[in-house]
């Protein structure tokens, strides 16, 4: 499995955080029209523990439909996986800061955690669908567009 973070610190206090990733349907493609071509939250009410959600995203003219449920929330992040099968997953870590900011990890990982052949479907996965460095690269603009959304208007 391949394992990627990426730190960054924002302005923004973990309230602010929390309540953006709440209402990410409402922030999702206009954060990054380029990439992020949709999100849905396709269960009731606020995100949980076992919400199901969708998005389409756009990376380097391939684009990429996932379906995925919520695995872990709390107030200090949160973590999904893909579903059915949980060949990708991530999530989000905050850590308030004492300015009154919040430093926010993403995560992502990909290929599946299975002893033995995981690693070789990680290999075949990065030259079939999306390579470490391409997805490093996405993570790296995805975290920079996250900030700068964050710190809109501040």
């Amino acid at each position: 499995m391949i394992e990627i973070s990426r730190t960054i610190a924002t302005t923004a206090p973990p309230a602010k955080v929390m309540e953006f990733f709440m209402r990410f349907s409402e922030h999702y493609v206009e954060m990054w029209p380029e990439a992020h071509k949709e999100y849905r939250h396709l269960s009731e009410g606020l995100p949980t523990v076992g919400s199901t959600f969708r998005f389409v995203q756009e990376v380097k003219g391939r684009r990429r439909a996932v379906t995925g449920v919520m695995t872990k929330m709390e107030p200090a992040g949160f973590e999904w996986r893909m579903k059915p099968l949980a060949l990708m997953g991530g999530g989000y870590r905050f850590r308030p800061l004492p300015d009154g900011g919040t430093e926010i990890t993403q995560m992502v990982f990909y290929g599946p955690s299975w002893p033995v052949i995981g690693g070789l479907v990680a290999w075949i996965m990065q030259r079939l669908a999306m390579s470490r460095d391409t997805l490093e690269e996405f993570v790296e603009e995805e975290t920079t567009r996250l900030k700068q959304a964050l710190e809109a208007g501040d």
